[in-house]
């Protein structure tokens, strides 16, 4: 069997030969190092913006908090923060009676106008200096003012984007741009450059000048018509615009950049970054609350107040009152911090305080006055009386008074031979009053003489009387005035008027300001009261009169309270 020899085919005249390996090896390496390479800066990018820093923008809400939207790294809308800090990739949106300002690294302002949405696009810095800031309008209008040229150290490309154009911002600018126009009040040099779209000349709209894209402007630009035949000479009519012109106001002191008088100031300021003017060291108070003011340099972002953050003004002051504890001593930090939170400077301060609390007494009205004597041989006495503002308690003989109500201005006590709190012979009853902070009034008392065998003397009522108790109301609600005016208080010209109510039927007495109806019968659904100047029952002013209803048993049914305003 014949065998069969693999043929090749040669070159004729020479010998075949074979690329070398270790050549095609190393076109593969270098391929996959080139790929890897590529991979690995596109995923630092997403990362890190081309290795730079990434630098903190902060977010100032002048009005409408609810109106202030921001949207963290393309998240949902959340409501924005004062003092919230904001990041490349971060928007911000305004509706309404909105009006948010972003304060940037390098120092520049920018105010958002009402239904304005932007996107910080970029804001990092780079070593050797370099930085770069970007941010895309997408919706509305905003005023951005760049700070003078000696504030930042270092190169920094601003750039505002729009969908009709990109304008690249030299230092000191104020601008009013939105995505179709540009309104030019101050830049330096030649002004601020407008890179339109593909396809057509870039521009120049330098100080005093505006740009508008139209519809209209931008098909004539694209079939070859100069830019510049849009560019127009500011208006008074556009100077008139009042987010313009309030922008203006607002950001030019804050930059300094409106008189040389200003930038002196502004040079001036940097000599200390927090200057206190308010309070002295060791002060002595004798207030409930003390003024903490001073001024900052433009360096400072923040200004904290025993941790609490402080609006800085557009002058770059600031001042805020502070409340002061109940200690002898009161202590102050005073904290200025820097856009991306290093304190800057802080300043401590202790205040003595001296304030001595101003609670008003209150004011017996039943069963006598404060200071006077009751003889009586009644074995149950309702003591009333009436409540200065902002009472939270009523106290009397150290006893709380379980069913007065914060903020009600009158009260009444139980005084019981049964409950123990009435004895045989002299009964001293002193009331004070407690504030929200826990300041009592001074002591007022009344003295009741008790004996079975004396006759009453004073307004303590009849013996027939069944014992008075002080329950929690059984029948909320059964009471209501109906005249002169239903609800809960009136207000009057007449020296007399003629409470009328109603009631309900197992009602055996009602009393008005601890004085018992007497023409009032039991089982009865209505009941009347008269008011009056001669009566000495109304004075000028604000009257309030506390109704009770009670059943045969001297329980509570309901308890009202109602207002006569009397006004002559």
């Amino acid at each position: 069997m014949l065998q069969h020899h693999r043929r090749r085919l040669t070159r004729i005249g020479g010998v075949e030969r074979r690329p070398p390996r270790v050549l095609m090896r190393i076109v593969i390496v270098f391929l996959a190092l080139f790929i890897a390479w590529y991979l690995i800066t596109k995923v630092l990018t997403l990362f890190d913006n081309s290795f730079g820093k990434r630098m903190p923008t902060l977010l100032s809400i002048r009005s409408g908090n609810e109106n202030v939207q921001v949207s963290l790294q393309g998240g949902a809308w959340q409501h924005g923060e004062i003092g919230l800090k904001l990041y490349s990739g971060d928007a911000i949106s305004t509706k309404g009676n909105g009006d948010a300002l972003l304060t940037f690294f390098d120092g520049s302002r920018l105010r958002l106008d009402q239904n304005t949405d932007v996107l910080i696009d970029r804001s990092d810095q780079y070593d050797q200096g370099r930085a770069y800031l970007t941010i895309n309008i997408r919706s509305g209008r905003v005023w951005i003012s760049t700070p003078i040229q000696n504030t930042y150290s270092g190169s920094i490309l601003r750039t505002i984007q729009t969908k009709n154009f990109a304008a690249s911002l030299p230092a000191a600018t104020f601008a009013l741009l939105s995505p179709s126009s540009i309104t030019v009040l101050r830049a330096t040099g030649i002004g601020i450059h407008l890179s339109l779209p593909s396809g057509t000349s870039d521009m120049i709209v330098g100080e005093g000048q505006s740009f508008s894209l139209s519809d209209d402007a931008n098909k004539a630009i694209a079939l070859g018509n100069d830019p510049y035949d849009f560019r127009d000479p500011i208006t008074p009519l556009m100077l008139k615009d009042e987010f313009l012109a309030s922008s203006y106001a607002l950001l030019s002191q804050e930059t300094g950049m409106g008189s040389e008088e200003r930038s002196t100031a502004a040079v001036g300021s940097e000599l200390s970054d927090l200057v206190l003017s308010s309070p002295s060291n060791h002060m002595h108070v004798t207030s409930k609350t003390i003024s903490v003011s001073g001024r900052v340099n433009p360096r400072v972002a923040l200004v904290l107040v025993n941790g609490q953050n402080i609006g800085i003004h557009k002058d770059r002051t600031f001042s805020v009152d502070m409340s002061l504890s109940k200690d002898i001593t009161t202590s102050l930090h005073i904290e200025a911090q820097d856009l991306q939170g290093i304190t800057l400077d802080a300043i401590d301060r202790t205040v003595f305080n001296d304030y001595v609390p101003s609670v008003e007494p209150v004011r017996f009205k039943s069963p006598v006055g404060s200071g006077q004597t009751l003889t009586t041989n009644q074995k149950e006495i309702e003591i009333t009386g009436e409540a200065p503002a902002n009472t939270v308690a009523i106290l009397l003989n150290d006893y709380k008074l379980q069913l007065f109500k914060p903020g009600s201005r009158t009260w009444s006590y139980l005084a019981s031979t049964a409950l123990g709190n009435l004895v045989q012979g002299k009964n001293t009853y002193t009331v004070y009053a407690v504030d929200g902070d826990g300041n009592r009034s001074p002591a007022r008392s009344i003295f009741i003489l008790f004996s079975l065998t004396v006759p009453t003397t004073g307004t303590g009522g009849t013996t027939n009387e069944p014992p008075l108790k002080q329950n929690v109301p059984i029948l909320p609600g059964s009471l209501s005035v109906t005249a002169p005016e239903a609800g809960s208080s009136t207000t009057t010209a007449e020296k007399e008027i003629v409470l009328e109510g109603t009631t309900s039927a197992e009602t055996s007495s009602i009393s008005v300001n601890g004085y018992t109806l007497s023409l009032f019968q039991p089982t009865k659904t209505t009941w009347n009261y008269i008011a009056s100047v001669d009566l000495q029952t109304m004075k000028r002013g604000r009257n309030v009169y506390r109704i009770v209803s009670r059943n045969k048993d001297g329980e509570i049914l309901d308890v009202l309270e109602y207002t006569i305003n009397y006004k002559p």
